[in-house]
C-alpha cells in the first residue's frame, strides 16, 4: 500500500504541475495476456518496431528496434491491492542507447522512455489503477512458445520527466517542488509509432 500511495502522490503532483486533463486517459478494460495471472517471473524476448519522437527542443527523431533486447519482468504485489503483480516490459533500441519500459497493473498502464539518463513517462498506475492511456492501443496474440504484445500510438502522447525528478530530487519540503519546476521537460511520441514485444513463454 505504501508503494501505491507514493505513486499516487507522484501522479497528483504531475497532474498539478502539468495541468493534464482526463482526456489523456480512458477506462481500462483489462489485459488479455497469458502472463496476466502470474505473480512472479522473468521471461526473455525481443523488441521490434519504430518510435517517432519529438524531443524537448521540438526536433523529431526515430528510435528503431530490430529484434533487439526484450524482457518481461513480473513483480509480485505482496498486498494484491488491484492485481497480483506488475507486468513490466523492457526494450532497447537497435543502437543500445535508449531504453523503453511499458507496464500494466490492475486496469492501468504506463509507458516510459529513457533519454539522457532521465525517464520520460506517461502513467495512470495510481491509487485507483482503473484507467489506461488514451491514444495507445494494445493487442496480445499468443502462440505455443511466444506471446506478442503489439503497441500502436494512435494519437500524440506527451511524456514528462516530472516523476523522475520528483523521485530523485524531491526532499518532501513544499518549497522544493517549486524549485524543481524549471527542470521539467516533455517529449512526445508521435502517431503511427508501433512496438512489438515478442516474449518467450518458457
Amino acid at each position: 500500500m505504501k508503494q501505491i500511495l507514493t505513486i499516487l502522490l507522484f501522479a497528483f503532483l504531475d497532474l498539478a504541475i502539468s495541468g493534464q486533463e482526463l482526456k489523456n486517459w480512458k477506462d481500462g478494460e483489462g489485459f488479455n495476456s497469458v502472463f496476466q495471472n502470474l505473480d512472479t517471473g522473468s521471461f526473455k524476448g525481443s523488441t521490434n518496431g519504430v518510435l517517432f519522437i519529438q524531443n524537448a527542443n521540438g526536433v523529431e527523431n526515430i528510435l528503431d528496434f530490430q529484434g533487439s533486447y526484450g524482457h518481461l519482468k513480473i513483480i509480485k504485489d505482496e498486498e494484491e491491492v488491484y492485481d497480483c503483480s506488475t507486468k513490466e516490459y523492457h526494450g532497447r533500441t537497435t543502437s543500445g542507447l535508449t531504453d523503453i519500459r511499458y507496464q500494466t497493473y490492475g486496469l492501468a498502464n504506463s509507458i516510459g522512455i529513457k533519454l539522457s539518463d532521465q525517464w520520460f513517462e506517461i502513467s495512470f498506475i495510481d491509487g485507483a489503477c482503473d484507467m489506461v492511456i488514451n491514444g495507445l492501443s494494445y493487442y496480445y496474440k499468443a502462440e505455443r512458445s511466444t506471446e506478442y504484445l503489439i503497441l500502436k500510438v494512435e494519437s500524440e502522447l506527451t511524456l514528462s520527466n516530472w516523476q523522475y525528478i520528483v523521485q530523485t530530487e524531491h526532499t518532501m519540503e513544499p518549497n522544493n517542488v517549486n524549485d524543481l519546476k524549471p527542470k521539467k521537460k516533455e517529449i512526445k511520441i508521435l502517431p503511427n509509432s508501433t512496438l512489438v514485444f515478442a516474449i518467450n513463454r518458457k
